[in-house]
């Protein structure tokens, strides 16, 4: 599980035109895409799996879709779980499917064993409810 704070993305980056890439989508707010599946993400021969749960956090102070050119209004945080992921799958599909830039992105959780306050690079002994 991640939380996902994201904004409206305005142009390709130097990868992305080097990839071959001519354009971004426009930024939206609906995640069908993602929830979906089946959806291909530039240059990947595999088809995404749907994700898990997909959601917005702090709906209430968003607009639905993009409206005329005040972008800065449709970022957001959102929470995203992965049956499985590759490296850099979170930022691409926020680019590649919803037109975001990913500004910050936070691993909350592994399967059932909540990270909470775990430093970075540090591990802990697995509780029994944790083991299955």
């Amino acid at each position: 599980e991640y939380i996902v704070r994201v904004e409206p993305a305005s142009q390709l980056s130097k990868r992305e035109k080097e990839m071959g890439m001519t354009y971004l989508p426009r930024p939206k707010r609906s995640l069908k895409a993602l929830l979906r599946g089946g959806k291909r993400l530039f240059g990947d021969p595999k088809p995404l799996k749907p994700l898990v749960a997909a959601e917005w956090l702090e709906e209430d102070s968003f607009y639905n879709d993009y409206v005329g050119e005040n972008r800065s209004q449709i970022g957001g945080t959102l929470r995203l779980v992965l049956q499985e992921g590759k490296k850099r799958q979170i930022r691409r599909m926020c680019r590649e499917l919803l037109g975001m830039h990913v500004s910050s992105l936070e691993r909350v959780s592994l399967g059932p064993v909540l990270l909470g306050s775990l430093p970075e690079g540090k591990w802990r002994p697995l509780r029994e409810e944790e083991v299955r």
